[in-house]
């Protein structure tokens, strides 16, 4: 008897041995099974969320550059009209009626040109000097002078001998 139960308890110790066997098996393969699982998870959330950060980031840095284009071109935009406007008060420093007409038809480049002429015309000296006998016309009980006035700009001599040599060529 003692021998039936020793070979009955080396059977239930054997069958204990494989079951436990088995169910350490089993749990090793559950527990890789769940590891795999989670790093499959764990992966999938940070392949979003690099993707999401990337995105962002390639939004956030396009969105600095249209806001540095803007504040370029705008800044630029703004100092070129301060600049022309600077420019145009120069040119335009006497605003008598006559110079606003002139600026009116012919723009900034007409107004300095009519400048240069007032300065080649000096019309007081020349009535000074030229109204006298054959210069003079009455007319209505008014007297009129023909005076001679430079209808052109004066130009440099150095401009008139360029402007002579590319005639030439």
């Amino acid at each position: 008897m003692r021998q039936a139960r020793d070979g009955l308890a080396q059977t239930i110790d054997q069958a204990f041995k494989a079951a436990k066997a088995q169910a350490e098996a089993a749990h090793a393969d559950l527990s890789r099974q769940f590891v795999a699982s989670f790093a499959q998870a764990a992966e999938q959330r940070l392949k979003a969320m690099s993707r999401w950060v990337w995105w962002r980031t390639l939004a956030s840095c396009a969105a600095l550059a249209i806001v540095i284009l803007a504040l370029g071109f705008g800044l630029g935009y703004w100092r070129g009209n301060a600049a022309g406007y600077s420019q145009a008060a120069g040119t335009i420093h006497a605003t008598g009626a006559v110079e606003q007409s002139v600026l009116a038809s012919q723009g900034p480049a007409g107004l300095a040109q009519w400048h240069q002429l007032m300065r080649d015309n000096a019309i007081l000296d020349t009535m000074k000097s030229d109204c006298t006998s054959k210069n003079v016309a009455h007319q209505d009980g008014r007297t009129a002078c023909h005076l001679w006035l430079w209808t052109t700009p004066n130009v440099a001599p150095a401009a008139i001998a360029a402007m002579h040599m590319k005639a030439r060529q």
